[in-house]
């Protein structure tokens, strides 16, 4: 099989998760449009790198995934708005929120979850990619991955729990 027909099939095998990955990053559907674009073009360029790393995936999901956070970052450096505000603002407003639609409710409390704990649930619950490459894309080991997976899920039931009590926190 040639490189190219390699390049292909990873691409098209990855170009939906590449997307969501950068979605759920940047909060936006045209920026994680952006990234993904540009992301295509520079695995070209890196295409036998890629290819013949031993998780050409991963590889991939993590240019994505620092590609995303620079764009982030950039974006931050234009206007006093940050991520972690936004995030903070989408939980605080679902006390305003009647609570039907769990699956979007669910989305946005994965989205105010601290970085490595989003990636690490979305990567895994949303993609099904398994933990070793999980913690290959983050640059940690296993044990890392399965803590944040762990945090993250606790973070996520506590606050529908909380949500499904209408707010009301006490035990």
């Amino acid at each position: 099989m040639s490189i190219e027909t390699e390049y292909i099939e990873l691409i098209t095998g990855l170009k939906e998760t590449l997307y969501r990955l950068a979605r759920s990053i940047l909060q936006s559907d045209v920026e994680a449009e952006d990234v993904v674009q540009d992301l295509f073009e520079r695995v070209w360029r890196l295409r036998e790198q890629v290819l013949h790393s031993d998780y050409p995936r991963a590889y991939v999901c993590r240019m994505a995934h620092n590609m995303a956070i620079d764009r982030l970052r950039h974006k931050s450096r234009e206007s006093s708005f940050t991520f972690v505000d936004s995030a903070r603002s989408s939980v605080d407003e679902m006390g305003r929120v009647e609570i039907g639609d769990m699956a979007a409710i669910t989305r946005m409390l994965i989205d105010g979850l601290p970085e490595r704990q989003r990636i690490a649930i979305h990567m895994r619950d949303v993609e099904g990619y398994d933990i070793e490459e999980i913690a290959h894309m983050l640059e940690c080991d296993e044990v890392s991955v399965r803590m944040n997976l762990s945090r993250a899920r606790k973070s996520i039931r506590e606050q529908l729990i909380a949500l499904m009590n209408h707010g009301d926190k006490r035990g």
